[in-house]
């Protein structure tokens, strides 16, 4: 994909943004997953099973043309053999909604992504890479139970990064205005990051479990 397809997917997306939400939605939450990593880092592999924690926020609002946003934080650490690698992820999504339609939800936009990193506790790097962002939610009907998935992908020349997420979530207080959702789903990650002389290529996938609060 180049710059120029980028555009226009950029711009058919502010047109689609007359179908926002008819009202102001702030959600927040907490996945975990337990999970190893398989590819290379540095030439390292064989990496160790670690704890990998995302935090999330989300905002929607019904002002037009102007899109929603979402921010992810999320551990993509690793250790290996005589190596260690602090990484964190830190997503900025600026969506729009142009399907919202008796409770299902379709969202469209682009996603910016922050590399922050510590190599073998000495050696800090950081990069930003351009992703493609999608994810949608759906009630299962007749249930207190719902349905989601969300996705951001990148193929920038040697770049084929993806995260994405997919899973079931249950509605603990359906009848409250302020919502407490418990999650649970697969998630996999995929990162390419060659920069200054820092090599990843790394691939993490596991089952997760989570809860979302919105209002």
């Amino acid at each position: 994909m180049n710059k120029y397809s980028l555009s226009l997917l950029a711009a058919s997306l502010l047109v689609a943004g007359a179908a926002h939400a008819d009202d102001i939605s702030i959600g927040g939450g907490l996945d975990y997953m337990y999970s190893d990593m398989s590819g290379t880092a540095q030439g390292h592999g064989d990496f160790d099973k670690n704890s990998h924690w995302t935090t999330f926020l989300d905002f929607r609002h019904p002002l037009l043309m102007v899109p929603n946003v979402n921010f992810q934080a999320t551990d993509l650490s690793s250790n290996a053999a005589g190596f260690n690698n602090k990484l964190r992820t830190y997503d900025f999504a600026f969506y729009y909604s142009p399907i919202e339609v008796q409770e299902l939800t379709l969202n469209a936009g682009l996603n910016v992504r922050r590399y922050e990193g510590t190599l073998n506790h000495s050696q800090d790097y950081s990069n930003d890479a351009i992703m493609l962002y999608g994810a949608a939610e759906a009630p299962i009907p007749g249930s207190d139970f719902g349905l989601f998935a969300d996705a951001r992908l990148s193929r920038w020349d040697s770049d084929h990064s993806h995260d994405w997420k997919a899973g079931v979530s249950y509605n603990v207080f359906p009848e409250d205005t302020l919502k407490l959702k418990a999650r649970a789903g697969y998630r996999n990650v995929r990162v390419d990051y060659d920069k200054d002389s820092i090599d990843l290529s790394q691939h993490m996938a596991n089952w997760f479990l989570g809860a979302e609060l919105r209002y």
